[in-house]
C-alpha cells in the first residue's frame, strides 16, 4: 500500500517543548527523587508509561505527597491551583506552552478592565479549564454557533478561542459573535501548528482514498483531525497504535493518507505506517512487492549498511594509494555487522525510534545473535592471518564496541557522576561509531604491512570518520524524540537539531576542502577529486532532509543515506580501473 504523510503529523511546539522539560529535570534529579506532573503531562498513555520509568509520575491531586517538583503541563493550569502549589511548598516546572500562556494573558489583561470574556473550545478540555481561572469568573464556553443566541447581553466583550480549535469553526462563531456584539474585540488564538495540521488534512483528503488519524481518544486535537478527515467525506480511521488497524477495511485502498495529533510521538506514528505500508492492496504487482521486500530486509537487518561499510574500506584503500584486499572488505562487513547487531539489543530506545526494525529482531533474535557472535569470531580469524596486531586491534575495537552499553561502573557512582556505560557520555554514540568504522577501515589495511601508517592513513581515517558520522547524527535527528525518553544524550539532543544540521553541512563543505587538496599535498591519490562526487552527494540527501522530500525514517530515505558509501566504493572501482592500480 501507497502510503503518504503529513508533514506536520507528531508533536507540537508546546509538547516536545513540556517533555524536554520534565526529562531535563528527571535527568538531574537525585536517584530516589520523584518528578510529577500536575494531571497527565499529554494525552497519549504510551508517553505515559515510558516517562513512568523515567521516574515522572501523574499526580491527581496534591495531597498524594508532601514536596518535591511538580511540573504544570502544556495545558495549563488557573492560577488559584498555581498558588495552592506554591503554598504547599512545591518547586514548579513551569511546562504551560507558550502559546497558551498568551491566551492566558489577553484574558488576565481584560479581565481586569472589565471584559467578558468567551472561550471558543470544550467546557471539559484542560486548557479551557485553565484559561476560565484568569477570567475572574466572567468567562463562558461554548463550541456552536447556535449557542451564540443564548448568551446575555454584554457591554464588552472578548473573544478568544482554545489554541487547539477547528479554525473554521471559530470563524463561523466568531462571525456571528461579531453580529450580535459589534464592539467585541475577537482574537484567533488558535496556534499556527494546529492551523497548519488542521489545513493540511484537508488538502491531503483530496490526494487520498482513505485517512488514518494516530493519537490518543482523549486527545481533543487527534479527534478534531479525525472530524475534519470525516467531514470531507473519505473513509477515515482514528487509532491509537498500530495494533488498531483493520487490514479488512484497509486493503481496498492504494494510496492512503497518514497524520498525528499533537501529542502523538514519532515512533507510534512510524508504527503505524509501517504496518499500511505492509498491506498489499488488491493489484499489487508482484516484483515490485519481491524487490521491496527483500531491500526493507537488507536495511532492517543491517546487511545492507554493513556492506555499505566494506565499501568505503575499498574507497579508503584506493585513496591511500594500497591495493584493496577482499580479506579487508570482509573484516569490515563482518565487524560492522556483528557491532550493530548486538548493541541494537542493548539499545533502549531502539523500540521507539524503529519499532517496526525492533519488532524484527525480536522475531529472529537468536538468529541474528548467533549470526552476529559468528560474525566476530570470523572477523577475527581473519584478521589473525594478518599478523598478530591486526588481530589484537580488532580485538581491542570488538571489546570496546561490546562494552558500550554495558554497566563498567557501580550505579552509586550517579551521586557523583552521569555515567555508569560508555554510552552515558554525552554524544558518545555518534562518535563511537564513526571512530570504530574509520579505526576498522583505515588502521587495520596499514597496520597488516607492519605499523607502516603515514600521514596518508591518517588523512584516509579523517575522510571516513566524517562520512560515517554524517550519516550517524543525521539519523540522530531522526531518533531525537526516542532518545530523549530513554535518556540517552546524542549530539542533536546536546547541541540542538538546528546545530547539527548546520554542523553537518559544515562538515561536508570541510571535506570537500580536504579533498580538493589533499593530492596535491601527497596526502592522497588523485581518487581524492573522484570522491567529491560523494559529497555532493552527502549534500543532496542533506537537502531531502531539510526540505522533507522524503519522509524521515523511511525506507527510501535509509536507503538514500547509505548509498553514499556504496557510490564511494563505486567510484573507487573506476579510478582504480582508470589509472591500473
Amino acid at each position: 500500500m501507497r502510503v503518504k504523510v503529513a508533514k506536520n503529523a507528531g508533536f507540537c511546539m508546546g509538547v516536545r517543548r513540556a517533555i524536554d522539560l520534565v526529562l531535563n529535570a528527571a535527568r538531574d534529579r537525585q536517584p530516589d527523587e520523584i518528578i510529577h506532573t500536575y494531571g497527565p503531562l499529554i494525552h497519549n498513555n504510551q508517553v505515559l508509561e515510558m516517562l513512568e520509568t523515567r521516574g515522572i509520575r501523574c499526580l491527581a491531586n496534591l495531597e498524594e505527597v508532601e514536596k518535591g517538583r511538580i511540573a504544570i503541563r502544556a495545558h495549563g493550569i488557573p492560577p488559584q491551583e498555581r498558588k495552592e502549589i506554591k503554598e504547599q511548598g512545591f518547586k514548579i516546572i513551569n511546562a504551560t506552552c507558550p502559546r497558551v500562556a498568551r491566551v492566558q494573558g489577553i484574558i488576565k489583561k481584560h479581565a481586569l478592565q472589565g471584559y467578558d470574556v468567551v472561550i471558543v473550545g470544550d467546557d471539559n478540555h484542560a486548557e479551557v479549564i485553565g484559561l476560565k481561572g484568569f477570567a475572574n469568573g466572567r468567562a463562558r464556553v461554548l463550541n456552536k454557533r447556535e449557542e451564540v443566541d443564548q448568551l446575555p447581553e454584554m457591554e464588552k466583550l472578548l473573544v478568544v478561542a482554545q489554541t487547539t480549535q477547528d479554525e473554521r469553526a471559530f470563524k463561523t462563531i466568531a462571525d456571528r459573535l461579531r453580529e450580535r456584539y459589534p464592539g467585541a474585540k475577537i482574537f484567533n488564538t488558535i496556534c499556527d501548528s494546529t492551523h497548519n495540521r488542521q489545513e493540511e488534512v484537508r488538502a491531503l483528503c483530496d490526494e487520498v482514498e482513505a485517512m488514518v488519524v494516530v493519537g490518543g481518544r482523549q486527545s481533543g486535537n487527534t479527534k478534531r483531525l479525525a472530524e475534519i478527515a470525516a467531514a470531507t467525506g473519505i473513509p477515515t480511521f482514528h487509532v491509537e497504535t498500530a495494533e488498531e488497524l483493520d487490514q479488512s477495511q484497509l486493503q481496498e485502498f492504494d494510496l492512503v493518507g497518514v497524520t498525528a495529533g499533537a501529542s502523538t510521538p514519532n515512533w507510534l506514528l512510524r508504527r503505524v505506517v509501517y504496518e499500511l505500508e505492509s498491506i498489499e492492496p488488491p493489484g499489487a504487482r508482484p516484483l515490485a512487492r519481491t524487490l521491496e521486500r527483500y531491500m526493507r530486509f537488507s536495511l532492517q537487518s543491517n546487511l545492507y549498511v554493513a556492506s555499505g561499510a566494506g565499501c568505503l574500506s575499498y574507497a579508503a584503500a584506493v585513496l591511500q594509494g594500497i591495493k584493496p584486499r577482499l580479506v579487508d572488505f570482509a573484516i569490515t562487513v563482518l565487524y560492522v555487522f556483528a557491532m550493530h547487531v548486538l548493541n541494537r539489543y542493548a539499545d533502549k530506545a531502539a523500540r521507539f525510534n524503529d519499532p517496526s526494525r525492533a519488532a524484527f529482531y525480536e522475531r529472529y533474535k537468536i538468529i541474528f545473535f548467533l549470526a552476529s557472535v559468528g560474525a566476530v569470531f570470523v572477523a577475527l580469524l581473519l584478521a589473525l592471518s594478518g599478523g598478530v596486531g591486526v588481530f589484537l586491534a580488532l580485538l581491542a575495537m570488538t571489546v570496546l564496541g561490546l562494552l558500550y552499553s554495558v554497566r563498567i561502573f557501580p550505579e552509586r557512582w550517579l551521586r557523583f557522576v552521569r555515567v555508569v556505560k560508555l554510552k552515558d557520555i554525552p554524544a558518545s554514540k555518534t562518535i563511537f561509531i564513526a571512530s570504530g568504522w574509520s579505526a576498522v577501515v583505515t588502521l587495520l589495511p596499514g597496520l597488516r604491512g607492519g605499523w607502516n601508517l603515514g600521514w596518508s592513513t591518517l588523512f584516509a581515517l579523517v575522510v571516513i570518520f566524517i562520512l560515517v558520522f554524517v550519516r550517524s547524527a543525521l539519523f540522530d535527528v531522526m531518533d531525537i524524540q526516542g532518545d530523549r525518553l530513554v535518556g540517552e544524550e546524542t549530539i542533536p539532543i546536546v547541541i540542538g537539531e538546528k546545530r547539527t544540521r548546520r554542523l553537518l553541512i559544515y562538515l561536508v563543505l570541510a571535506l570537500s576542502l580536504l579533498l580538493l587538496v589533499a593530492p596535491s599535498l601527497g596526502l592522497a591519490t588523485g581518487f581524492s577529486y573522484l570522491l567529491l562526487i560523494t559529497c555532493c552527494y552527502m549534500g543532496f540527501y542533506l537537502f531531502v532532509h531539510q526540505r522533507e522530500l522524503l519522509r524521515p525514517g523511511s525506507l527510501r530515505f535509509e536507503g538514500l543515506v547509505e548509498n553514499s558509501f556504496y557510490l564511494a566504493g563505486g567510484l573507487a572501482v573506476i579510478y582504480q580501473f582508470s589509472v591500473g592500480m
